[in-house]
């Protein structure tokens, strides 16, 4: 008995994976096991199994046994870090790897706690208590952390001790953010706009996209183009490329929610998504869409500094995938 391949390569706790095998009698008699747990069959034949990852996988590969028979492959597998949050857009993650995340709330809650942090340790604490639905979260390039509110449409920035003053307003529904290499602040206002904000607070339209029902998702490639994603009620949702003269083109079509986004280590784009009934992370090479990571419906994702561990997100749990 043989596992030839795995898909995806990686996978987070309740991520389906597909397990193409040989050797089999039948399919009676099967168990699997991700990392140390007992898997679920969520189908199975005597050449493709289809496997649910436990929630508490507490290790890495998959064993397929059958009888005494015994298969092993080396399926890279995420755990649980933190649960109990909030995010809505991707987290952020500080030069000492804490991890910082929103407790976002429904429209118009308060939390007691509207960001976390997450150090390396595993250990969460509360940051900071006084936001209303915190949505984007980013690093600016004075190491300040700064925070959209899609209720006050304000960009927030706090310092590392915890001092908040609001940065610039009347961004509409603020949602996503990022910097680009000047220190431009990009903001999207998932009504339909996308703002530029200079290092100095000044505010000028940069484009306009359809509204999305949830939020923008910003990322900024090395040469400072911008790409986009927005969720609307469409199942062929898009991820847009805008260069920095603010021309929207669509750089791919076809992903069901599409949310946030990042550049791994060899810089192709990565998207939190759904794609042909599968969900998790897409890496987009030559614009191909490729199944990376198979995860529940994931909300955002953030690498550290030196892109050895990935950080996701789903609605109430963060996740991290070591390399």
């Amino acid at each position: 008995m043989k596992v030839r391949q795995v898909t995806p390569g990686a996978a987070l706790p309740g991520g389906i994976v597909r397990v193409q095998i040989e050797g089999l009698e039948g399919v009676l008699g099967l168990r699997a096991e991700i990392g140390e747990a007992e898997a679920e069959f969520v189908g199975a034949s005597e050449t493709v199994l289809t496997l649910r990852v436990p929630q508490e996988p507490a290790g890495q590969g998959l064993v397929v046994s059958q009888g005494a028979k015994k298969a092993r492959y080396p399926l890279r597998v995420g755990r649980t870090v933190a649960s109990e949050l909030h995010s809505v857009a991707n987290p952020v993650v500080d030069p000492k790897g804490t991890v910082y995340c929103t407790f976002s709330g429904a429209r118009g809650e308060k939390a007691p706690f509207c960001v976390f942090t997450i150090d390396p340790a595993g250990v969460k604490q509360p940051f900071l208590a006084d936001l209303m639905n915190p949505t984007g979260l980013a690093f600016g390039p004075d190491g300040h952390l700064y925070i959209t509110s899609r209720h006050t449409g304000a960009v927030y920035r706090s310092s590392p001790d915890k001092q908040v003053e609001k940065h610039v307003d009347g961004l509409g529904i603020a949602t996503g953010l990022v910097f680009d290499s000047a220190g431009n602040l990009y903001v999207g206002d998932r009504s339909g706009s996308i703002y530029r904000i200079s290092p100095d607070r000044q505010v000028s339209p940069f484009c306009e996209l359809e509204p999305s029902v949830s939020a923008y998702h910003l990322a900024i490639a090395p040469d400072d183009t911008l790409f986009v994603t927005g969720p609307t009620l469409s199942t062929q949702d898009c991820i847009y490329r805008i260069p920095p003269s603010g021309q929207v083109e669509v750089y791919f079509r076809g992903f069901g929610r599409p949310q946030g986004l990042a550049f791994d280590a060899s810089g192709d784009l990565q998207v939190a998504a759904s794609f042909q009934g599968k969900k998790g992370i897409y890496t987009l090479k030559d614009r191909v869409p490729q199944w990376t990571i198979s995860g529940p419906m994931l909300v955002g994702l953030a690498y550290n500094e030196d892109k050895s561990k990935l950080y996701l997100v789903d609605s109430s749990h963060l996740f991290v995938l070591e390399s």
